[in-house]
């Protein structure tokens, strides 16, 4: 038969729930030491969980520090591929306009040297001298000479 519902119970081993008999005690642990073992227990908990996010607190700084330096760095190599950039731009701009001035000095020192074998062959090829094939070397010259100026 089942025990009044009221009655108090103790385990035992390998039979479940039985009745106690009158007279048997149930001890308790006095209320004070398991809560004081209770509240160590919760003291430490709370003490291992401030520290650990004391260090993701210092972490996530650290973390912030280093990346405001990266954007820092990330800013300062912007500027300097600028100053880079407009750096190549006037040296290309330089060589161009060199370029152009080699340019314009071999015409003028093609125009003198054709210059100077035309009154060469103005004096060798005068229509008084020989004439012929010679007179037309001194027309293609001339004309070269029209060409490149």
């Amino acid at each position: 038969m089942d025990p009044p519902l009221s009655t108090p119970t103790r385990q035992t081993s390998g039979r479940g729930n039985n009745h106690i008999p009158a007279g048997d005690t149930i001890k308790e642990v006095p209320p004070t030491s398991s809560k004081l073992s209770s509240d160590r227990i919760m003291e430490e908990s709370v003490s291992q969980m401030t520290t650990i996010f004391s260090n993701i607190l210092e972490h996530h700084g650290r973390a912030n520090q280093r990346l405001a330096s990266l954007e820092e760095d990330l800013v300062h190599s912007r500027r300097e591929e600028e100053k880079l950039k407009a750096t190549i731009e006037a040296l290309e701009k330089e060589k161009r306009e060199m370029n152009a001035r080699v340019a314009l000095m071999e015409r003028k020192d093609l125009y003198e040297l054709l210059e100077a074998k035309m009154e060469g062959f103005q004096i060798a090829n005068h229509p008084r001298t020989i004439g012929g094939f010679e007179n037309l070397n001194l027309i293609i010259t001339w004309k070269w000479m029209e060409i490149l100026r």
